[in-house]
């Protein structure tokens, strides 16, 4: 019976679940092991069969809560953080940019993987064990993820890596935190994913190597040295993204994969292919088991064998969940093996995850886990039917693999929507070709590796190494050619969620009407999932009919604002970026999960104000998961890469393209949307110039919103005479606050009452600049900053105007009366409170 061993590994992960979301107090959940314990011992004695075994569950359970807390508390709160809270003067609260906000501090570290470059940069992770703080040397341990900046050869990169010890100057700073709804914690996140900080370092001869790492940790990174080498000699001379594919299922190192490849194979369904999981140690297993029977050893001398060769193959290869993952099943079905002890798949599976959720408790938060043990149970769910099928013996093999990816992507249909807010049916085609031809490839790569090792001449291996990519590459290309295949949608709510997995199991496991009405119920949700029918639960800030809303978005030291009309669909002004040009994706990363927590499915308008990447960086994210009605955009700039590239993906979508000058009123749904700024030019720019940003005035009823883009102080002095002169002013200050902006005379002019600023914390810009803030608030205007605030929502009738803060600050303003000259009510918190 599968329920021996499946029944306490559930309760374990759903203990662990429930340790890894909620900071559990210990001593409660220790009182429940020891009832627990007590309870099974005393019914198990009485026979109380029923009693024991809720008694074990809710023992496991406990167990693996007080584990999940335990792991969590410490991955959050790491001696390092503690540390640099107390040196630096609370560190985990301060505000931290990307530039740091401390001078280097000299950092002992030991490296944990080889160093890989990037754009521009090597990227290197390491577990810190020192820092030296005022002179002297802390113990303070904490994994971090250094950029080293600089090119640096490839002979000193190769002397960076995993097992030596280095000592090198580190400037820290937290992981990005964007104070949104609906957008996850990325520093939680990333915490729990083993890194406590991020760090830089100016230049890679500031990195000192003062110690070389054990006999195995050398041995090991030399041997994926020569891996790479060879794959580079034979088959990167082919194509060099067949290396990288070939390098990564070989030894798990997918740093030199390029990130369009990557997107193409995820759209597809056949991303996890290139991974080392299951299917690339069964593959090893099964050519080192018939290596083995090949020297005439016997079935348990030859598990005893693989088991000795996985072990050493899994110290060579990059470590992570999934190799750990599948080299424990392994280790696990080869080991009962050996011993002769036939058990169930289910029990293997059992066994294996609740043995890898007692030592590492956090791989439950990574998509691989419950992508791995949610295709073996599917696997295990549907081989006994599809086993009794009768089928003419040569459709049979093609008639199984084809009834096994159906099951795998059937279980994993929320899996999918929920982690990649994306649901793709291409992968049941593809995979089938997919996972052979990468099979090909990796023991194309295994031969070209002993070959070269040999001196043997690898070009056969390579050349079917490469061929087997690139087909599998090209299989990736059915999503373009149909595209319905694969597409984003809004992840579903955990309600929702809950019902599909309730009516599959109703559908699989049951009788009769109970069985068709299960078909029926997962048929529906299955169905609504594929076409990207919203299943999460309605926004819990939706705004009132009648009003206008318009939100200013957390996205950094960036810009991002939404206009809801009263009626149709909103228009979203900016998309946020990296003011570096690189960095998180945050249109896919957080400009979608935030309009969707608002609500929003659809845009009437993408308003890009200008072409500067912390304005236009998200727009590809945006327009690949949201429809979008019309693109409006300001003065066009000739060869700017990441303006022709918005243009050239418009084109692609068949959206129509706007150019706005001033002069020109629009109506989004009862507002109107003048535009100020700017005038038709006169001349053709050659670079994205701030001064050239389109200028939007949403007047509603007594209330006008100015949102000022990046002009500077002379584009203000410009605009101030044709300003609405209502009785409520909103003013979005221009370029971040910047001290070339919001003017003396702009201010005296319109007199805004409140003013937004959109800056990213700790900046190294020093937005929103002290100057302005000062000049604001003289004037009687309210500042409210995402940097400080987060998230800002101005909602307004027409006659009155609230906003409010992710933090949850608020403040009002009203109307006295019908005219315009009567004073307005102000409730709005003094300036500094």
């Amino acid at each position: 019976m599968p329920a021996i061993g499946l029944l306490p590994a559930l309760s374990l992960v759903a203990g662990v679940l429930a340790g890894l979301g909620w900071p559990w107090s210990s001593r409660p959940l220790q009182t429940v092991v020891a009832l627990s314990v007590a309870a099974s011992s005393v019914a198990y004695v009485r026979g109380w069969t029923w009693i024991a075994a809720g008694a074990l569950v809710t023992g496991f359970a406990a167990c693996g809560a007080l584990n999940g807390a335990f792991v969590r508390s410490a991955a959050i709160e790491t001696p390092l953080r503690r540390v640099l809270d107390a040196e630096l003067g609370g560190f985990a609260l301060a505000l931290l940019g990307p530039g740091g906000a401390h001078d280097p501090i000299r950092t002992r570290a030991r490296v944990l993987d080889d160093a890989s470059a990037r754009d521009g940069y090597v990227s290197l992770g390491i577990d810190v064990r020192e820092v030296e703080v005022r002179g002297r040397w802390r113990a303070a341990e904490g994994r971090v993820r250094l950029s080293i900046s600089g090119a640096a050869s490839a002979a000193v990169q190769a002397e960076w890596r995993a097992g030596r010890t280095i000592e090198v100057p580190v400037t820290f700073r937290r992981a990005a935190r964007f104070l949104d709804d609906g957008v996850p914690d990325f520093e939680h996140d990333l915490a729990l994913d083993g890194t406590t900080l991020l760090g830089s370092v100016k230049s890679g001869l500031l990195v000192d190597v003062t110690g070389r790492g054990t006999r195995l940790d050398e041995a090991a990174a030399s041997t994926r040295a020569r891996i790479r080498g060879a794959v580079t000699r034979w088959v990167g001379i082919r194509a060099p993204t067949s290396a990288a594919l070939v390098t990564a299922v070989l030894i798990g190192d997918r740093a030199a994969i390029p990130d369009d490849v990557r997107d193409r194979l995820q759209a597809a369904g056949t991303y996890h292919v290139i991974a080392i999981s299951g299917g690339n140690i069964a593959v090893f297993v099964v050519l080192v088991s018939a290596l083995g029977a090949l020297a005439g050893l016997g079935p348990r001398p030859a598990a005893a064998l693989t088991i000795g060769v996985l072990l050493a193959y899994a110290a060579v290869v990059v470590s992570g969940p999934s190799v750990r993952r599948a080299v424990l099943v392994a280790v696990v079905a080869l080991s009962a093996r050996a011993l002769d002890h036939r058990a169930p798949a289910w029990h293997t599976a059992a066994a294996a995850c609740a043995g890898l959720l007692v030592a590492w408790p956090l791989d439950l938060l990574d998509a691989g886990f419950v992508l791995t043990f949610g295709a073996a149970a599917a696997l295990m769910a549907s081989s006994p039917a599809v086993r009794h099928w009768s089928l003419p013996a040569g459709l049979r093999p093609l008639v199984v693999a084809v009834a096994a990816s159906v099951a795998v992507e059937t279980m994993l249909l929320p899996v999918q929507a929920l982690v990649f807010a994306r649901v793709t049916v291409a992968g049941i085609v593809l995979n089938l070709a997919a996972v052979p031809l990468m099979t090909v490839a990796q023991i194309g790569g295994l031969a070209v590796v002993a070959m070269d090792a040999c001196g043997m001449n690898a070009s056969v291996p390579a050349w079917l190494a490469d061929l087997s990519v690139r087909a599998v590459l090209s299989s990736a290309s059915l999503t373009d050619a149909a595209s319905w295949l694969s597409g984003p949608v809004r992840p579903p709510a955990w309600p929702a969620v809950a019902i599909y997995y309730v009516a599959l199991a109703t559908a699989v496991f049951g009788r009769g009407r109970v069985r068709a009405t299960g078909v029926a119920a997962w048929a529906l949700f299955a169905i609504l999932l594929v076409l990207g029918v919203p299943l999460s639960a309605r926004s819990s800030v939706a705004h009132a009919a009648g009003e206008v809303r318009l939100t200013m978005f957390d996205v950094g030291q960036a810009e991002a604002i939404l206009i809801e009309p009263p009626a149709g669909a909103p228009v979203l002004i900016d998309t946020g970026g990296s003011p570096f040009g690189a960095g998180l994706d945050i249109g896919s990363r957080v400009m979608v999960p935030a309009l969707w927590a608002r609500g929003v499915t659809s845009l009437s308008a993408l308003l890009v104000t200008h072409g500067d990447p912390d304005h236009i960086g998200g727009a590809a994210g945006v327009l690949a998961q949201l429809p979008v009605g019309e693109a409006w955009l300001g003065v066009p700039v000739p060869g700017h890469a990441p303006g022709d590239a918005l243009l050239a993906d418009l084109a692609r979508r068949h959206t129509h393209v706007r150019y706005l000058r001033a002069g020109e009123d629009l109506e989004l749904g009862g507002v109107r949307l003048r535009t100020l700024h700017p005038p038709e030019p006169d001349w053709e720019r050659r670079r994205v110039r701030n001064d050239d940003s389109v200028v939007i005035e949403a007047v509603y009823g007594r209330v006008a919103m100015l949102l000022a883009g990046d002009i500077s102080a002379s584009v203000e002095r410009a605009i101030v005479p044709r300003l609405t002169r209502a009785p409520i002013r909103v003013l979005k200050v221009a370029h971040h606050g910047s001290r070339t902006s919001t003017s003396g005379e702009l201010l005296e002019g319109w007199r805004p009452q409140v003013a937004l600023v959109s800056a990213g914390r700790g900046n190294t810009f020093g937005h929103p600049a002290p100057d302005v803030v000062r000049r604001l608030e003289t004037a009687g205007a309210t500042v409210v900053r995402t940097d400080r605030d987060g998230q800002i929502t101005v909602t307004t009738d027409g006659r009155s105007l609230h906003w409010r803060t992710y933090t949850g600050r608020r403040g009002q303003l009203a109307m006295e009366g019908r005219s315009e000259d009567r004073p307005l009510r102000n409730a709005l918190p003094r300036p500094g409170m």
